[in-house]
């Protein structure tokens, strides 16, 4: 086995056919660290106020605890983690500020992006969106898994990525992380899936026909929903720390 292909088998990476990122597998050690530590916060295997227990994850993964280090640096950037003195990092705690914060500047930095990706957008670009929504689909809405999560980052980077590499995308995903994890937080929630996924389905539509326009208010559209929704399910569960 080529050590691509075993790298993929062992990680369990999706293969797309034809597709240019599908599940691309992290670029360091500190990516793949990264994510695996932002899964189970946005997935709320680690929940809010937990502290990451650092040297449980190091002997997990077999590695040291330098790369671990710069995943909590990443993952507070993002503003998924605090470093607490003397309590180390620790699951930062939900809060309306937070998220009506991080979706507003998301808004206006993902519209950016957007207008940029639907014009240089092409063949390859449409097939990858709609493979990822169509595993979206396929995963149901009658829970929420690591598998889903990841196909509906996949589906929005895929569209992001074609604005070109650079510091919007950077801030963009970053962003994106922050606000899916408040979303996540009320899954799963099927009438709220099903939604979306019409309005995935749509923005595919829009893309290929190169809707700039079209795509931009969808886009709102869907961030305005999905604010709506995790704003409703921070009240429900009484979990704003502010």
């Amino acid at each position: 086995m080529e050590p691509a292909a075993e790298r993929a088998a062992v990680e369990g990476e999706v293969q797309v056919p034809g597709s240019r990122a599908a599940a691309a597998p992290p670029e360091t050690i500190v990516d793949y660290i990264t994510e695996q530590i932002r899964r189970r916060i946005v997935l709320g295997q680690l929940t809010p106020g937990e502290r990451v227990p650092v040297y449980a994850l190091a002997e997990e993964f077999g590695i040291s605890r330098v790369p671990l280090r710069e995943a909590v640096r990443q993952l507070e950037a993002e503003g998924l983690l605090d470093n607490v003195p003397r309590r180390g990092a620790i699951v930062r705690r939900l809060n309306r500020q937070d998220l009506e914060d991080a979706f507003r500047v998301l808004n206006d930095i993902e519209i950016l992006a957007v207008e940029r990706a639907t014009r240089a957008a092409d063949a390859s670009v449409i097939a990858e969106m709609r493979y990822w929504s169509e595993r979206m689909h396929g995963l149901g809405e009658d829970s929420v898994s690591g598998e889903w999560l990841e196909a509906h980052r996949e589906f929005h980077f895929a569209l992001f990525e074609a604005a070109g590499d650079g510091i919007l995308l950077r801030h963009l995903k970053m962003l994106w992380h922050t606000c899916q994890r408040y979303v996540m937080a009320g899954m799963p929630d099927p009438e709220r899936q099903q939604s979306s996924q019409d309005e995935h389905v749509q923005l595919i539509d829009l893309v290929e026909a190169k809707d700039s326009a079209g795509a931009t208010r969808l886009l709102e559209h869907h961030l305005e929903n999905s604010l709506r929704f995790a704003l409703a399910k921070l009240e429900e569960s009484g979990a704003d720390a502010s």
